[in-house]
């Protein structure tokens, strides 16, 4: 119920100021067989990236025709998604605000048909950029002092877990772990909210959880594919990457274990590539402290 009530809280309060998200979506072609950049899509991704002060999250999504076997394409695809992932870091974009990084193989066909032009169609790289719009009212100039608001202090992973209203089998996401898309490899972002996990396990030595995995985007009794071990357990072994994280750290094992749930439990309905980044997530539950 915790975990509920945590996203609820996030959720609302995240939403209050909104008014709507601007969503900026290009399309980058490749020829057969190809995943590096041609002189075109350079100057598409320069002039997406043109404006990137503005985005405040980017997904990255490659896809290939129906040519070739499904292990070669997810493979492909994905280098296609990498390369342009590169790009736009060479065009200064900021890392920390590339989410998902997916290659989705033949699975989301523009054109079925066989004939060259429809092919090429289905080479791509869809690159989506969401600007979060907030609802603030322009407010004319006040010239008396008005006494400042005092600072809030957010609360660190380790004080929320000392909390007094934190009890046994409660839930925390871990916001702001992320992975390459079909992957269990962090993305470069994902490091300070893991340090901030590793932090509260040292600074809590009694304490004992559970890591858990949800992915987005399957069906409710479906894992994920996990394009580097080619099974279907995607959510375990993005969990496992966490434990194993905290065990190279020297977290002692006997205090931790992990599990995958799919998409058993999932937050939101996936109406967009917000809600869909809300579903990938990892949680941890309270087993003692």
């Amino acid at each position: 119920m915790l975990k509920y009530i945590i996203f609820l809280l996030f959720f609302f309060s995240f939403s209050a100021n909104l008014l709507a998200n601007d969503t900026t979506k290009i399309i980058v072609h490749f020829t057969f067989d190809e995943y590096h950049l041609s002189a075109k899509a350079i100057q598409q991704i320069q002039e997406f990236a043109s404006n990137k002060a503005t985005y405040d999250s980017i997904f990255i999504y490659g896809h290939t025709d129906q040519i070739g076997t499904n292990n070669y394409n997810n493979n492909l695809s994905l280098k296609r998604a990498i390369s342009v992932k590169n790009e736009l870091l060479q065009q200064g974009v900021d890392t920390n605000k590339i989410y998902i990084i997916e290659g989705k193989g033949k699975t989301a066909l523009i054109s079925n048909k066989q004939d060259a032009a429809s092919r090429t169609l289905n080479r791509r790289v869809e690159i989506i950029a969401i600007t979060i719009k907030t609802n603030e009212p322009i407010k004319e100039e006040i010239k008396e002092t008005k006494k400042e608001k005092p600072v809030t202090k957010e609360v660190t992973l380790t004080e929320k877990i000392k909390d007094t209203t934190t009890k046994q089998g409660d839930n925390i996401i871990l916001r702001n772990i992320n992975f390459e898309g079909g992957r269990h490899v962090f993305l470069r972002q994902s490091y300070s909210a893991l340090n901030e996990l590793l932090q509260a396990m040292q600074n809590i030595p009694t304490l004992i959880i559970q890591i858990e995995g949800h992915i987005c985007c399957q069906t409710l009794d479906e894992d994920g594919l996990d394009l580097d071990t080619r099974t279907k357990d995607l959510s375990v072994r993005r969990a496992k990457a966490v434990y194993d994280f905290l065990k190279q750290n020297g977290i002692s094992p006997e205090r931790m274990s992990y599990k995958g749930f799919a998409r058993k439990f999932p937050l939101t309905k996936e109406t967009d590539e917000y809600e869909k980044m809300l579903n990938r997530r990892v949680e941890i539950k309270i087993i003692r402290k």
